[in-house]
């Protein structure tokens, strides 16, 4: 009987625990599309491609997928206040 006062002890031990885990992460995961490290705003939603060579400044990173087709602002981040910098004008073909 001088033990029965351990159970509510034990009860909220094993809820102090319970309550420093959790399903899942609260930091937003990025896609798993490769070692991307650029990405592009497409058709409204964000892509991850992979890190473009855009050396210079002066002129907005661009990207296509196909010749003549549309041509994409290339970002460092999942931001789109912030393009990255390149010196051509031209938008660089890659493969989707």
């Amino acid at each position: 009987m001088k033990k029965l006062f351990l159970i509510p002890i034990m009860a909220l031990l094993v809820v102090l625990g319970m309550s420093f885990t959790n399903e899942g992460s609260e930091i937003e995961e990025q896609p798993d599309e490769g070692v991307a490290s650029d990405y592009i705003l497409f058709n409204g939603s964000w892509r991850a491609i992979d890190e473009q060579d855009c050396p210079g400044t002066g002129n907005t990173c661009k990207v296509k997928f196909t010749q003549n087709g549309t041509e994409y602002a290339v970002y460092d981040e999942i931001d789109d206040a912030l393009p990255k910098d390149g010196n051509s004008t031209e938008a660089t073909l890659i493969d989707p």
